[in-house]
């Protein structure tokens, strides 16, 4: 073969290596190229499991040859890695007992020419190509092909571990969705058509721009929700969201959380760890209760939103950060700064874009869609079909107070859900096991009245849809949702009298 044939072939087998990353379509292509200059039988690459003592092949050409395996006896293994290590190709007759050629493992009566392959991660494998005695003079063609069928092998390695690491993000995703009771990252907003209208409105002005963002209103009104509504509008949408809840972290961490820390800055740092900022570079850096953190950490708060450097706990290098601050509080910060407990000048940085969520007592007619949001997705994730409530179900908690917001709803829609066995919702026990009690109602909103009211409103509207009835399909324990025994004892609790239905409505009390 000449000199030019030769490096004509390995230009053309480089370029299938680099245009294909899965080896079996490098193989597939690449085979007919040598099989044009050396009269083979089959080209296979295999692969040494050194701890298991297998060979397995990775791929062959013809593809027929692909899924052979055999193991290697005791001692074969060493010698196998000893030739691998040494490098270079070795002729093999038909027959060849030794070790290498068990791993090589050519067809019967073929001659075989084998050749370890550099993958450069420890990997042990090797290229055999096999035919009749005449290959015996391509030896040193098949030392040129190392190289690039050693790379086409790397490439696949990869492809899988890139695969592998895809299919355990999505796993973490899929987990990490199921806790924080999500379909996806970015889960439409109920009630964005409806009472949070305006805040949507406000959340679309400011997601565009990077100006600091403080979100203010009651603990459970969906603070983190609008948050990351403002991070997937805004261009960061394809960088980190992280959310540090200032309250939850030990006065004397704060700095080495937020900024992160060099080795040996203090007791207990073993290794030079990266802060919340660092980690949210070209991101969104949620700050949940901001009005949490103390004096010292407030003054690095403000350099970081100043000029954006920083320097880790115990390091003397400045470091810088691009990320978006959008920070949240439940507490009344005008009082915080006038006291002196906030930064008035830190205040200023972070509330240039202030953002006001108003608590479920003021948006009321979001609570039919938030109930009904929140059964689907409690009956499914509980038990695995969907639940809808009924009118009652929205009446009853519709008439309550709702101290804890969204959050609030969420649990006793989920405890409703558990109590009516997946089947319906058992909104008046849930309402009355555990609830907190209802809180004062700003002026201006429908009063909610106390629970008992509200349970006796939606009984009687309950029996006067079902003409008195109790049981039976269309009897007012059905339109409830609860058994009619639970009704009759609801009843006699509340001390409604069902007799005065029926003789009022023609109804009866079966």
């Amino acid at each position: 073969m000449s000199p030019v044939a030769q490096v004509r072939l390995l230009l053309d087998v480089w370029r299938e290596v680099g245009r294909h990353l899965d080896v079996h379509e490098s193989l597939a292509l690449i085979g007919p190229l040598v099989e044009r200059v050396i009269p083979l039988a089959t080209i296979a690459l295999r692969h040494v499991d050194v701890a298991g003592g297998r060979v397995d092949t990775l791929a062959a050409y013809p593809a027929d040859g692909h899924a052979w395996r055999t193991t290697l006896q005791s001692g074969e293994t060493e010698s196998v890695l000893q030739w691998l290590s040494v490098g270079g190709v070795s002729v093999l007759v038909p027959g060849d007992p030794g070790p290498v050629g068990a791993a090589a493992a050519a067809p019967a009566g073929a001659w075989a020419i084998a050749g370890p392959l550099r993958l450069g991660d420890g990997a042990a494998a090797l290229l055999v190509v096999t035919g009749e005695s005449a290959i015996a003079g391509y030896a040193g063609l098949v030392a040129d092909l190392l190289e690039p069928m050693g790379a086409a092998v790397a490439n696949d390695r990869r492809l899988t571990e890139l695969a592998r690491l895809r299919e355990a993000a999505e796993a973490d995703k899929r987990a990490l969705l199921s806790r924080l009771d999500r379909q996806d990252v970015s889960d439409a907003i109920v009630g964005a058509e409806a009472g949070l209208r305006a805040v949507m409105e406000r959340v679309d002005q400011v997601a565009r721009t990077d100006a600091p963002v403080l979100i203010l209103g009651e603990t459970g009104s969906g603070k983190e929700v609008v948050a990351r509504a403002i991070h997937h509008r805004s261009r960061r949408a394809q960088g980190p969201f992280l959310r540090v809840n200032c309250g939850a972290i030990p006065p004397e961490l704060v700095d080495s959380e937020l900024f992160g820390h060099e080795r040996g800055s203090f007791t207990g740092a073993i290794a030079t760890r990266q802060g919340w900022f660092e980690r949210a570079d070209g991101g969104t850096l949620f700050l949940d209760e901001i009005g949490e953190l103390p004096a010292a950490a407030q003054v690095r708060l403000l350099r970081v939103l100043q000029d954006g450097t920083f320097e880790r706990v115990g390091g003397a290098r400045t470091l810088t950060a691009d990320v978006r601050i959008v920070a949240a509080t439940h507490r009344p910060m005008q009082d915080l700064v006038r006291d002196g407990r906030f930064r008035e000048d830190l205040w200023y940085r972070v509330s240039v874009f202030p953002v006001s969520l108003p608590p479920l007592r003021e948006r009321r007619n979001d609570i039919p869609m938030l109930t009904a949001h929140f059964a689907r997705r409690a009956g499914q994730r509980l038990f695995g079909a969907p639940i809808e409530p009924t009118a009652s179900d929205v009446a009853l908690l519709a008439a309550y107070a709702w101290p804890g917001n969204v959050r609030e709803l969420a649990a006793v829609v989920e405890r409703a859900a558990i109590l009516g066995d997946g089947r319906h919702l058992d909104v008046g026990a849930a309402l009355g096991g555990g609830a907190a009690s209802p809180g004062p109602v700003s002026p201006g909103t429908t009063p909610a009245g106390t629970l008992e009211e509200a349970n006796r409103r939606a009984i009687a509207e309950a029996l006067h849809r079902a003409g008195g009835r109790i049981e039976g399909e269309g009897g007012a324990a059905a339109r409830l949702g609860i058994h009619p025994a639970t009704l009759r004892s609801r009843m006699r609790r509340l001390g409604i009298d069902w007799s005065s239905w029926r003789r009022g409505h023609g109804g009866s009390n079966r």
